[in-house]
Order: C-alpha cells, then structure tokens, then sequence
C-alpha cells in the first residue's frame, strides 16, 4: 500500500466477540477521511473472534496471543505489528460515535503539547460515564472513592474536566484506557505500557510519564465514545476480581512514584475503609429487606476480599505482572486455555 496510516487501532479482546463486532463496525462506518489500520490481538480466550473477523473484517490484522498476556502487555504486542504515527487503544466493548476519530485526530495533530487525548465515554444511553474518569491517585481520593464523594467533590478524582460542556479541549492529569490516542512516538518515548500492570492503572502510568516528558493529556468533550462497559471483568468467575486487582495495581503505581512508605500507607488506609465498609453493609444487610439483602451481601463479600488483600491474603494480585493470576484464579481463562490444550492435542 505505501502510505504510512495515519492511526493505528489496537483492540485487545478477551471473550469479547460479540462486543468487538459492533466495535468495528462503528470503525469503519466512521465519519473520517485519513488512512488507518485495524489491529486486534486475543488474549488466550479462543472465543472465535478470530475467524469472525476472517469472515467479516477480513481488513484487521489479526493476532493471536496463547495466553492472557494482560491488557498492557497485549497492547504492547500488538503494537509491534503496527505501522501509524497516531494509536487508538481502543476496548472491544466500545463503539465510536460520528466524527469522534477525526476530532481526536485533529486536536493531537494540531495542539502542539498534546501527546494524549481521550474522549466522553457514555453508556448506551448516552450518559456521561464520570466513573471511567481517572486521576493521579492519592491515599485520601481512593478511600474516599464512592459515588457520593465523587458527585460532591468531582475535582478529586478529575470529574471537573467532564462537568463542564465545551468544545475547547481541557487538560486533564489522565484519560483511561478504555479509548485513549496517543502520538507513536510519545508512546515510544515513555517506554509503552508497563506490563506489571496486568489490569488497570496502565493508563495513570502512561499518562503520568507523558507528562513528565513535557506532553499534556486533552480531554475532549465533543468526542463521543459509547461504552458498555466491564465486559472483560465481569466474566471473571470471583466478581471480587476487578476490586482487588485495581487496588493492587494503584499500591504498583504508588509504590514507583511515591515510594514504598507511601504505598504501604495506602495499603493500611484501604484495610481500615475496607473493614468498615463491611460492617456497615453487615448492617445494612440485617435491616434491609429480603429482596435487597443480596446486594448487601455482594457488597460485602467484595470489601472483605479488599481486606483481605491489604492483609496480603490475596497472593494472587501480587504475581508478577498478574499473569500467575490469570492463569490460575479466573476459572474461564483456565477453562479456555484447557480447550485449546485439547484440541492441539
């Protein structure tokens, strides 16, 4: 073909198909007039993702990873076959909206100290999803983290840039990884994504190390991305997964960057908010009636297991980069990796 692209699009998919599907689609019926690629990689799920894409998208470059490699490490991947001067690291689970690929793409170009935009994820109903905000964590905003703090206090957590509707980009200290574009050479420059985040934070980490190489991060309000939203960790078969392994990479990035007295702080300051979240839902739990003792109950089963991971009882978060994790907490990452065993057999 020649032309250098100008964006590189990289999805990482793990039992996702369905989703990517509609991801896609929404791709390539993009209102956008410059040249792109289409990378997807499958993190070990064998979900048939890959001959979907064969028979319906035979335009994507296709790879196939043996194993849950993690979502960083999965991008990273993936990015080595990659060939534009911009990248979209983009979730299966999304599907862009009009001219949001092209409204990225201007303002990175065009504002020389952007090295990072991200635009408003909604949800199917096309409200503003302010929990998908991210910020530089500190001991006191992710203890504090709850629905109501965040809708009192919005500037905290970086809900500010997402209150207010304008078309000027606003700069903000981080946009999450769900759908963030970035130039290739700023992600080159800041070494990528850091594998020893297995999920989570990999998005704070690089967009932290941008900033400290002198490019800002742009929010962008007229850009709009639709999310559905925790596909991929909702299928794990312990819905306590995604808490643990979030605080768990938040204590990695605290630990390089404020140090490991800090991040042991934190580690304390989230067993104690954990401990007395799980008395107050015990609570809660004997006062509510039946229908509503589930939730209760769910909330609770899912502070005790923070708890027991600021005790160090969750070894599992604290592997390696998480790949011991993947490999043997998730049930269905086993269950999958056990079929494909069998079938090259």
């Amino acid at each position: 073909m020649g032309t250098q692209p100008q964006l590189s699009i990289i999805i990482v998919n793990w039992h996702s198909a369905e989703y990517l599907r509609a991801c896609l689609a929404s791709i390539f019926s993009a209102e956008c007039d410059f040249c792109l690629e289409v990378l997807v990689i499958d993190n070990g799920s064998y979900d048939g993702c890959g001959e979907m894409l064969r028979g319906e998208f035979p335009q994507v470059c296709f790879l196939q990873a043996p194993q849950n490699l993690g979502f960083a490490e999965g991008n990273n991947r993936a990015f080595a076959f990659s060939a534009g001067r911009n990248l979209l690291f983009l979730n299966p689970d999304t599907e862009v909206v009009g001219p949001a690929l092209r409204r990225m793409i201007d303002v990175l170009v065009s504002t020389p100290d952007a090295g990072i935009v991200g635009p408003r994820l909604v949800g199917p109903d096309f409200r503003v999803q302010g929990n998908c905000m991210r910020c530089l964590p500190t001991i006191l905003n992710q203890v504090l983290d709850a629905s109501l703090s965040r809708k009192m206090l919005p500037k905290w957590w970086g809900l500010e840039v997402v209150t207010r509707e304008s078309p000027e980009p606003a700069v903000a200290e981080v946009v999450p990884g769900t759908c963030l574009m970035v130039r290739r050479e700023v992600f080159v420059e800041a070494g990528l994504f850091n594998p020893a985040y297995f999920l989570y934070a990999e998005d704070v980490d690089l967009c932290c190390k941008a900033r400290k190489l002198g490019w800002e991060t742009y929010y962008l309000d007229d850009a709009v991305v639709i999310h559905h939203g925790g596909r991929s960790s909702r299928l794990q078969h312990d819905g306590c997964y995604a808490a643990v392994l979030m605080r768990e990479s938040v204590r990695k990035f605290l630990s390089t960057n404020r140090g490991p007295a800090y991040a042991a702080t934190f580690r304390a300051a989230t067993g104690a908010a954990a401990l007395c979240r799980v008395l107050a839902c015990s609570g809660f739990w004997l006062l509510a009636s039946r229908p509503s003792r589930q939730l209760w109950r769910a909330a609770a089963k899912k502070w005790t297991r923070v708890l027991r991971w600021s005790l160090g009882l969750e070894a599992w978060a604290e592997a390696p980069g998480g790949r011991e994790s993947s490999a043997a907490s998730p049930l269905q990452v086993r269950r999958a990796e056990s079929r494909e065993q069998q079938l090259r057999a």
